[in-house]
């Protein structure tokens, strides 16, 4: 069964695509073979409303989604017609390949197959067998599979223009119902978000809207160089001067002459032959300490993952939720529409999660949304599902937001470091402090807005 879902995961996520890129491009991607029914869907529904290029982008995101609804449904109901499908093609095959005997083992299921299934102007079975009366049994065979095997590829296609027209109608009123409805709740929520100043502006950073730019922070970095004389002495303070070969008290003069590559060759040889000029007394090794001050450069992906983490505990009821969520909403509209991973951890007395970038995860948002909890909050076990999920490759370096009254504890020294670890790899941890009156996490976080909402309206 599991395999069956992520294959219409994956389907799906492929017609999602071919909207995507039939609106861009006014064709279907080559991903879509020639004559694919559910592609023909998708071509004919944007056919059929020509407008929708003129219409607010909100719309065609409706109706993208009532699409790839529709043809989840019909991936589903696709499933036992293919799976018949297989079966029977199996059953041609292992028909056609076998010896006579075998042949006539199979007759009677093979029979019953063709008789039930077709009409006799598809594979007119019962004039086969009158044929094996008085012709070579092997031709006759030859030309009955023939028959049958293109008729089994006919009836599949049929079967699913059946499947598709007597759902369709149910389809499109859906739509006229129910997806003006869902539009108008969609610009009720956008609404909501942009007239709170901070939750518009936390859309246009999460989204990465915002230019271009290098983020830098001062970076010290200590360089230890090699081992090295100590500076020359002065004169005075040289008993003698000695010959050799022991680099590691050789005058500086000597160091020159290797150094021009007129004279290295000279060098060598005095090397080669002990009379390289060195300190008789043995100056004091040192190994010099550098210190600079530079510029790093914060690593920063344009349009990277996101973590949204949403407290749904007791104290968060009311309309803190419902502003909560309406912020939630449009972030997922962004990262959805910018084709960016999303994770969404909900957390109260325990942490929930699910992974926006599994395949068909999109269309469990609202019942995971649904699934509130009550209580007390436990931050800690919060952060550290969006700390796990930053070791990932898909989320790692992702922009972490929090939405809470952060009525909870700061986190733990452990937990601490490791948040600090990921800021400085470019992580950004930011917060939605929604009624709350404590500040705790202002030192914690990147940045936190706060918003009141309990004094200032209310709203359905």
């Amino acid at each position: 069964m599991s395999n069956e879902i992520t294959d219409i995961a994956e389907k799906l996520q492929k017609y999602d695509e071919a909207f995507d890129f039939y609106m861009d491009r006014g064709q279907l991607p080559d991903s879509i073979p020639q004559g694919d029914l559910l592609g023909g869907v998708i071509r004919q529904t944007v056919q059929d409303n020509p407008q929708l290029e003129s219409q607010d982008p909100l719309w065609i995101e409706v109706l993208k989604e009532e699409l790839m609804r529709f043809i989840e449904a019909m991936l589903k109901l696709f499933q036992p017609i293919e799976e018949n499908y297989r079966r029977e093609k199996a059953l041609i095959t292992a028909f056609a390949a076998g010896e006579t005997n075998w042949k006539r083992k199979l007759w009677g299921q093979v029979y019953r197959t063709i008789k039930f299934e077709y009409k006799p102007h598809e594979v007119n079975i019962d004039g086969y067998v009158e044929q094996m009366k008085n012709e070579n049994l092997d031709d006759v065979f030859a030309s009955m599979i023939k028959d049958w095997d293109k008729a089994c590829d006919q009836r599949v296609e049929r079967l699913k223009v059946l499947t598709i027209r007597r759902n369709e109608k149910t389809w499109e009123h859906h739509v006229k119902e129910w997806g003006f409805a869902d539009y108008e709740q969609r610009k009720k929520i956008e609404r909501l978000v942009y007239s709170y100043p901070a939750l518009a502006e936390i859309v246009r950073i999460m989204g990465r809207e915002e230019p271009k730019r290098d983020d830098e922070m001062d970076d010290t970095i200590k360089r230890y160089l090699p081992l090295l004389p100590s500076p020359p002495k002065p004169a005075v303070e040289i008993d003698e001067v000695s010959n050799g070969n022991d680099l590691k008290h050789v005058l500086p003069v000597e160091m020159a002459i290797m150094a021009d590559p007129q004279t290295e060759d000279f060098f060598y040889l005095k090397y080669a032959t002990k009379k390289l000029q060195l300190f008789a007394n043995k100056p004091k090794m040192e190994s010099q300490m550098k210190v600079e001050q530079t510029k790093k450069k914060k690593p920063r992906l344009e349009k990277g993952p996101i973590i949204v983490s949403l407290d749904t505990s007791g104290s968060m009821d009311g309309n803190p939720i419902k502003l909560a969520k309406s912020l939630l909403m449009q972030l997922l509209r962004m990262a959805k529409k910018q084709k960016r991973k999303c994770y969404l951890i909900t957390f109260s007395v325990r942490a929930k999660t699910l992974d926006l970038s599994r395949p068909g995860s999109w269309r469990k948002v609202s019942s995971f949304l649904d699934s509130t909890f009550t209580g007390g909050t436990d931050g800690e076990q919060m952060l550290n599902a969006a700390l796990k999920m930053l070791q990932t490759s898909n989320f790692s370096m992702a922009d972490v937001l929090i939405i809470s009254d952060f009525y909870f504890s700061n986190p733990s020294k452990v937990t601490r470091d490791k948040m600090t670890k990921e800021q400085n790899k470019g992580t950004k941890f930011y917060g939605l402090n929604i009624d709350g009156s404590k500040n705790n996490y202002n030192d914690i976080l990147d940045r936190i807005w706060k918003v009141q909402i309990r004094s200032s309206r209310s709203f359905g």
